[in-house]
């Protein structure tokens, strides 16, 4: 497993954080999202680096309207 650090662009409310983290959570190979409540434009994503690679992770979020830069990971 790897993890990725992203800082989320968009001013995206409680609810539409929780959708995010949800669809996320459903692709394949993306074993974990967490956002926390105190910092809403951050996200870390467990996923499987065998399988997925960050820059697939940043297209599927950009899919989604969503606009992020890795961190660190």
């Amino acid at each position: 497993m790897h993890t990725i650090y992203l800082r989320i662009d968009e001013e995206l409310d409680e609810t539409g954080m929780s959708t995010l983290k949800e669809g996320m959570t459903g692709i394949r190979h993306i074993t974990d999202v967490e956002i926390h409540a105190r910092t809403p434009h951050d996200m870390l994503v467990e996923f499987e680096e065998q399988y997925i690679s960050p820059m697939a992770i940043l297209r599927e979020l950009g899919r989604r309207g969503v606009h992020a830069d890795i961190m660190s990971g």
